[in-house]
């Protein structure tokens, strides 16, 4: 018996605010320093003018959210149109999150203000490409704490730096249209990270539009109001400490650690040491958060069979191998070709104004009846001015035009090899197809597929009487035998459950999400081999359960109230208390979510 998971939806509205701050928010820490690198004392106009623009965002991606609840971003609309164009769509995220992670890796310890930042950054993402290794870790709680903590600092800073706004030099915009034009996309990064809001929609909180719109709004105020004030505060801080005492480098000195400077220079060099550490560990935390979403982006895609199905291969720990090794490794790449913040900022903009593009234009031209003709109004003007950036960008930065051609083509040309796999395979000669034709897989015999009626019907000891659920992976035969003997005095069905964890965050429509064949799992394969030869030695009747989801307590617990189980046994965890801390405890975690006044006990094997 094979079960399709039922994706939890917990994320409230406080979580998912943190977590899109700890992708949006983190802009601030670069681009308030590249703003007045490229537009000088008239960066408040340009600052002005870009946080309308996120407010307008703001709005268009509640409106995405609420047409589209069950996640996948720019992937999910842009399907509505063409399996193209989402493709498209999502390697343009994926240039973005590539990007992000480069980026977000290196202001970090630019910001900690270690030598040769290029090289802790290399190494930084490898550690947590290895980290990810071990799948997901409970990070909703910390990512609360972090942004909390961020906001309350930034609101420190600028309750410093207010007394002194009145002082800001803020010059007039340049005269030509053309430069103000140009100046204003050279900070259109700082739109990154909004595209993440969408891709959460599926775990989300019914109902999904108040808990996006609870999320959103709060974050792009924070983020649009501070922004206004810092750069003020930028504006009003004397040119030879911005330059360290060279008046003629006071817009290039500071530009990867700006609002460390406006710490020193307001609060306490002391307090900017501290608070940099913070700030730090948010970038490092948008570098997690990218690498995920490459993982995710990567796994929907193979899963819709657009990528390879070696893609989709995942490890004891449920996460994508071969995903997360390519993750890991570009963003790397990129920060060993480009060690500057700058240079990656030429590179960053194509990709998420891309996706937004995508994503807005395609949910303006939804076939869904509920979006209202305002709302396709506003979604269309909002996507031709991103498309006018695209172009922009496109036109004005050459290295950013190939980058994303560069993702685009090589993903365009993975899927055209997917697709003709079977043509190109068949003109080789015989030898060599026979070498890459991978050969049958061997497991357990398939289910007999007979009528009830002329399957023999096996002899038991006795007829069941209730049921008895074991949740097992494995490698723990004492744990069989216990539940078999339980089963077996208490004069129950055994069903016993295998629960294949995936450990990436859910994107896209839940019924497409998991149709992963029990046969194909080596683990669940041995461990069906090793029940049935227990079972049929001690006479009692057993039923296979398999399923997978990405969090395995929530699966538990939901499958055994299904099946109406009457006793559900757990091994106890041999794992230390630094695991559980990061990884979870899979019994308390069925524990707590065991509702009150069931009837279901539970056993736990030591």
């Amino acid at each position: 018996m094979i079960l399709r998971s039922r994706r939890p939806r917990e994320l409230d509205w406080y979580q998912a605010g943190a977590m899109l701050f700890g992708d949006w928010g983190t802009s601030r820490l670069y681009v308030l320093g590249l703003c007045f690198y490229y537009t000088h004392h008239a960066s408040f106009w340009f600052m002005l003018a870009m946080s309308a623009l996120l407010v307008w965002l703001a709005w268009a991606y509640y409106v995405i959210c609420r047409l589209h609840p069950d996640g996948g971003g720019v992937y999910s609309s842009a399907r509505e149109h063409s399996r193209l164009l989402a493709v498209i769509g999502a390697l343009m995220l994926c240039a973005d999150y590539i990007v992000t992670a480069a980026i977000s890796t290196l202001d970090a310890f630019h910001y900690l203000h270690l030598p040769r930042p290029e090289w802790w950054s290399i190494a930084t993402i490898v550690a947590i490409g290895f980290f990810n290794f071990f799948g997901p870790r409970k990070s909703g709680t910390l990512a609360l704490v972090v942004a909390l903590l961020t906001v309350l600092l930034t609101l420190v800073i600028a309750s410093f730096a207010v007394p002194f706004l009145p002082q800001a030099r803020v010059d007039r915009l340049p005269s030509h249209p053309t430069q103000v034009w140009i100046s204003f996309v050279h900070i259109i990064l700082a739109v990154s990270g909004v595209e993440a809001v969408a891709n959460m929609t599926g775990i989300m909180k019914h109902p999904v539009p108040r808990t996006s719109r609870l999320a959103i709004f709060p974050v792009v105020a924070e983020i649009a109001i501070l922004n206004l004030v810092l750069t003020l505060a930028m504006c009003a801080i004397p040119a030879d400490f911005l330059g360290s005492g060279n008046p003629e480098l006071q817009y290039e000195a500071r530009k990867e650690s700006m609002l460390r400077a406006i710490a020193e220079y307001y609060v306490h060099p002391y307090f900017a040491a501290a608070a940099s550490l913070l700030f730090a560990f948010l970038l490092l935390s948008a570098t997690n958060t990218a690498l995920s979403g490459l993982v995710s982006v990567q796994f929907m895609m193979a899963r819709d069979k657009e990528l390879p199905s070696a893609f989709l291969q995942l490890n004891g720990y449920g996460m994508p191998m071969l995903p997360l090794v390519v993750a890991t490794l570009v963003p790397l790449t990129l920060v060993w070709i480009f060690p500057d913040v700058e240079k990656l900022a030429h590179l960053y903009a194509i990709g998420v104004v891309g996706a937004i593009a995508i994503n807005v234009s395609s949910t303006a031209l939804t076939r869904q009846k509920d979006i209202r003709g305002y709302e396709r109004l506003g979604l269309g003007l909002l996507a031709a001015l991103m498309l006018a950036i695209w172009l922009t960008i496109a036109a004005t930065k050459v290295e950013a035009l190939v980058f994303a051609l560069f993702v685009v083509g090589a993903g365009l040309a993975t899927r055209w090899l997917v697709q003709h796999r079977g043509e190109l395979t068949d003109r080789l000669p015989s030898p060599l197809r026979k070498a890459i034709t991978p050969a049958p897989a061997e497991g357990p015999p398939p289910a007999s597929t007979a009528p009830p009626s002329a399957a023999p019907k096996p002899e038991y000891a006795y007829e069941p009487k209730g049921i008895v659920m074991v949740a097992a992976r494995g490698g723990n035969p004492s744990l069989l035998q216990f539940a078999i003997e339980e089963a077996k005095n208490r004069q129950a069905e055994l069903r016993v459950l295998f629960v294949r964890q995936v450990a990436v965050v859910p994107m896209g429509p839940e019924e497409e999400e998991n149709s992963t064949d029990w046969k194909e799992d080596p683990e669940a394969s041995r461990l069906f081999t090793e029940v049935e030869r227990l079972a049929k030695e001690a006479g009692i009747p057993w039923r296979w359960v398999y399923t997978t989801g990405h969090d395995v307590g929530e699966m538990i617990v939901d499958t055994a109230l299904t099946h109406g189980a009457d006793v559900l046994i757990l091994g106890a965890s041999k794992r230390g208390p630094l695991w559980k801390a990061m990884k979870g405890d899979v019994i308390q975690e069925v524990g707590r979510r065991l509702p009150e006044g069931t009837h279901l006990r539970l056993l736990i094997h030591a």
